[in-house]
């Protein structure tokens, strides 16, 4: 006797302009509301569209999160790479984390990392990559800048700068910017240590 195997069920295209719209509306609600107010029928009505077409793009809410958190990590590791590809890359990488690129977001992705098991290997699998990007690309360049008698920790100083500039931006999203002024000014003094003007 032959069992009936199910047939696969049909899904929505990645490259639709209802998938964008659930992942941007997925994010506005996580923005605006936290991840925990992300539902079905609140993305959809976020979107403009019907509850039961989430279900069409995405078989659960959980694959919903993933793949908007997918797409963010996506845009950070591109401006990460321009970053990188400028003439004072150590510079510019402060400078791009400096911005705080909708620290809001970030801190809601990195809650809900602690109670979603994909989300939290995915941050440490994104993690991952920027530290590699970052021995790779900036301590070789660090390494012969560093000025003498500084800590021979290149990777250190470029950990320090991009984790001090994401704390600045977390602690701003919540109203607390005191001894950030005085922050910068230290950190760019360092920057201008290792990577002067004119120097690449």
């Amino acid at each position: 006797m032959t069992t009936a195997t199910a047939p696969k069920r049909r899904m929505g295209s990645r490259n639709s302009a209802t998938h964008a719209a659930l992942l941007d509306a997925t994010e506005a609600v996580m923005r605006e509301e936290g991840y925990a107010a992300v539902t079905s029928r609140r993305v959809a009505e976020r979107a403009g569209i019907n509850q039961q077409t989430v279900y069409y793009y995405f078989a659960t809410m959980d694959d919903l999160l993933l793949a908007a958190y997918r797409r963010r990590t996506k845009q950070m590791r591109a401006r990460v790479e321009e970053a990188m590809a400028a003439d004072r890359p150590l510079h510019a990488l402060w400078q791009c984390f400096a911005d705080h690129f909708d620290a809001a977001l970030t801190m809601e992705y990195l809650a809900l990392s602690n109670h979603n098991e994909a989300i939290r290997r995915e941050t440490v699998a994104f993690g991952e990559v920027l530290r590699a990007m970052e021995v790779e690309r900036l301590v070789p360049a660090s390494e012969m800048a560093l000025p003498e008698g500084a800590p021979d920790s290149p990777l250190g100083l470029i950990m320090a700068l991009t984790w001090v500039s994401h704390l600045m931006g977390f602690e701003a999203t919540l109203g607390l910017r005191g001894g950030h002024r005085e922050v910068r000014q230290l950190a760019e003094w360092a920057l201008r240590q290792v990577e002067p003007a004119g120097k690449r």
